[in-house]
């Protein structure tokens, strides 16, 4: 019953985790069956996986029937994330453990799973089964077999290994069960030498897995090994035991400098998932399991799940799990001084060189290209550019370097080709020495040498003439001599006083005052004239004033009449009398009158038109001859204090 309790959260949990992790990923969708081998004996085990990779929407999950086979373990779980050449993907795995019942070919269809609201199915696989050596392949007591025994022989301590015993120490049993391996292919070697590590993670229990630091490399030029994705375990035995295995980094290492020399170690984080046995008789209360209807689905009414509904009831616990691998020394020998030949420069490796040149025959207009590649095993992207002895017939430029380096191959392997282009300077026939190229071969503990055939080259005189270079050397140029004694210095400074900007720096202040004097006495004089020419024309202005007042008048337009005619008065009186318009009133022009001696009937007279025309301009009404007789008086009054002003 804990099995079958098992098994239907698991899948519950499988079907979750792929509908919430895969609708937030949009990469490719896959949806795949493997099996560790299409051709299996009789009685032996094998494992089928089916992986559904980026998966949106993953809502249902039936596999195929396996009537044909023994379920020995699953479905394990098995889901993790990778991120690779930038694309980040994520994958879930169901794994079965199957052994065959009959002998002959069966083929095992795929799964189905309904991803995005659309049904699926994974590729079916062809097993051959064949007749063997069932005492040979009878599988040895206990875990160390590298599968679970046959669930007819479960019972006790015979669980699986993700299965929480009772008083089992958890810590000791992750340590058991999980654990990071750095293989090397040396620890000792030369400077130059390649050295490949391939970082493994161990697990015989079901963990989601994230490498969260990864080696640096320290002293090595590093180049990776593309790896699957996303990654695919394989299974080795540790001490008997099967765990599987996943591949996290696999590089190519060169190291740069001799002396000891260490691989950092690479930590990974885990959340493995353990399972606990509570009870094995609390069936009588599935009743009230929620997921009860889930697993009533047509699709887990398979047998098989039948079997595994007869399990205990159990509980599930995740457990981080934080793990680093060990550090590697690596001894790195210096490479021999004896025997070191002149066109070395660092090549390390099994090579080989060829030199060839574009033409043998050329004017002095054209360039001629002389190029080198060299090929084989080593630090091929660490090749510095052979020694080319270049006749001064020619000039040379820095060549162009150009890889052309296997992918994925270990060791490493591939070319780099070095082109250089020469120009001739002068006619004639020039011969380039052959180029030569040296490398150390740690498989045989020495340096080699290649070397190309000299190349004779035909140069004729093209249209560009050749520049005689400078001559720098001894007699054709003469250096002019340092003068090491002392100098005479003379002071040439004069005294600011003797200046003439002294004296105009001196008198500007006044200038300046002065002109401020200047400029005011200039606008109080504009201001006074045009105060007295109001008062010279005042009488004028109000004339005019009045002559419009007359065309009104004449117009009948009463209110223009009066306006115009009470603007002739004040403003004859604010010309005459000098009172700014804003301050006008009867009593300041009352004042001003009678400063000046003017009062009786002409002030008398001045008071009683201004109140005509207000009165007027408030209590409109049309009378032509009271317009007539205000227009006279207007005149008259202003007349007459025209006439008593001046005296």
């Amino acid at each position: 019953m804990m099995d079958r309790y098992c098994i239907r959260k698991c899948i519950y949990s499988l079907l979750l985790c792929i509908g919430l992790v895969a609708g937030a990923n949009a990469q490719e969708f896959r949806f795949t069956t493997t099996v560790s081998s299409n051709t299996v004996m009789m009685d032996e085990p094998f494992q089928i996986q089916f992986m559904l990779e980026n998966g949106t929407n993953v809502s249902s999950f039936t596999p195929p029937s396996f009537k044909d086979f023994d379920v020995l373990q699953g479905p394990s779980q098995m889901q993790g994330q990778s991120i690779f050449n930038g694309r980040r993907s994520e994958y879930y795995a169901l794994t079965y453990t199957l052994q065959p019942k009959h002998v002959g070919n069966f083929t095992i269809a795929g799964a189905q799973a309904r991803v995005n609201g659309n049904m699926v199915k994974s590729n079916p696989v062809l097993i051959e089964v064949k007749k063997g050596n069932t005492q040979a392949m009878q599988p040895s007591p206990g875990p160390a077999s590298g599968y679970p025994p046959h669930r007819a022989q479960q019972g006790g301590d015979d669980l699986p290994e993700g299965v929480l015993k009772k008083g089992e120490d958890v810590t000791e049993k992750l340590r058991k069960n999980i654990f990071l391996k750095v293989d090397v292919d040396k620890t000792n070697l030369y400077e130059g030498d390649q050295i490949t590590a391939t970082y493994k993670l161990y697990t015989r229990l079901p963990t989601n897995s994230s490498v969260t630091k990864v080696p640096a490399f320290k002293g090595f030029s590093a180049k990776d090994i593309e790896l699957p994705n996303p990654p695919q375990a394989t299974e080795e035995r540790v001490n008997g035991v099967p765990y599987k295995v996943f591949t996290i980094r696999k590089t190519l290492l060169f190291p740069l400098q001799s002396g000891a020399l260490e691989l950092d170690p690479v930590e990974v984080d885990n959340q493995v998932r353990l399972v606990k046995v509570v009870s094995n008789n609390n069936k009588k209360n599935r009743s009230h399991d929620p997921f009860e209807d889930f697993f009533n689905d047509p699709a887990f009414k398979d047998p098989f799940f039948d079997d595994f509904f007869n399990r205990p009831e159990v509980e599930y616990q995740d457990v981080p799990y934080k793990i680093q691998s060990n550090p590697i020394k690596i001894t790195v020998k210096p490479l021999p001084v004896d025997g070191r030949p002149l066109s070395f420069n660092g090549a390390v490796g099994k090579f080989n060189m060829t030199a060839t040149v574009d033409k043998t025959s050329l004017s002095t207009d054209e360039a001629l290209t002389l190029k080198v590649v060299v090929s084989g095993e080593g630090n091929v992207n660490l090749l510095n550019s052979p020694k080319i002895d270049i006749p001064s017939g020619f000039e040379k430029y820095d060549p162009k370097v150009t890889d052309d380096i296997e992918k994925n191959s270990n060791p490493l392997s591939g070319s780099r080709t070095f082109e250089y282009v020469l120009m001739p300077q002068e006619a004639g026939d020039h011969t380039i020495p052959a180029v030569e190229f040296s490398f150390f071969d740690p498989a045989s503990n020495g340096f080699k040498t290649l070397r190309s055939t000299p190349f004779v080259i035909h140069i004729s005189q093209g249209k560009r003439i050749k520049q005689d270079k400078q001559d720098f050397s001894v007699g054709k140029n003469e250096l002019v001599k340092n003068d090491t004694g002392i100098l005479t210095w003379t002071k040439q400074q004069s005294w600011l006083i003797r200046s003439p900007w002294f004296y105009i720096l001196l008198l500007l202040p006044l200038l300046v005052v002065a002109g401020i004097v200047v400029y005011k006495r200039r606008a109080d004089y504009k201001t006074t004239n045009a105060a007295l020419l109001k008062h010279r024309y005042a009488n004028k202005v109000a004339l005019k004033r009045l002559e419009l007042a007359a065309r009104y008048l004449k117009d009948g337009k009463d209110k223009s009449f009066y306006e115009e005619t009470s603007r002739a008065v004040w403003g004859y009186l604010s010309n005459k009398l000098k009172i700014p318009m804003a301050d006008l009133s009867k009593q300041l022009v009352q004042d001003k009158l009678s400063a000046r001696q003017i009062n009786g009937s002409n002030t008398n007279n001045l008071f009683e038109l201004i109140d005509n025309c207000e009165m007027a301009l408030y209590a409109p009404a049309h009378n032509n001859h009271k317009m007539q007789g205000t227009y006279e008086q207007a005149v008259n009054v202003i007349s007459n204090l025209e006439d008593a002003l001046k005296n």
